[in-house]
């Protein structure tokens, strides 16, 4: 097997991990901020309904970069790479004691 397949396999395996912690936060966010669905799309700086929001949440589709930023810089959380790079230690440290 090459280097490249098994560069793509993580990376693909990073990816889908990132896509998973930004449905989970931006739930997490905004039930924090007591915000339904619609009210979240109706804040963004381009609007967007209540399904597109579930959509996010649920996976079923995905943010665009500005998007994320949008919705990231709403709930006060402008660098969403450090909450990706958070996710990364936390999940290291889960899995080390997992395997212990």
């Amino acid at each position: 097997m090459s280097v490249i397949s098994r560069n793509e396999r993580s990376r693909k395996a990073q990816t889908q991990d990132a896509k998973r912690y930004i449905q989970m936060t931006i739930r997490r966010l905004r039930q924090d901020m007591n915000l339904t669905q619609a009210q979240l799309g109706k804040s963004l700086v381009t609007p967007v309904d209540q399904a597109t929001i579930s959509n996010w949440e649920s996976g079923k589709t995905e943010l665009s970069a500005s998007q994320l930023l949008d919705v990231m810089m709403l709930f006060g959380k402008p660098n969403f790479l450090m909450l990706l790079e958070q996710s990364d230690a936390s999940d290291m440290a889960f899995t080390e004691r997992k395997s212990a």
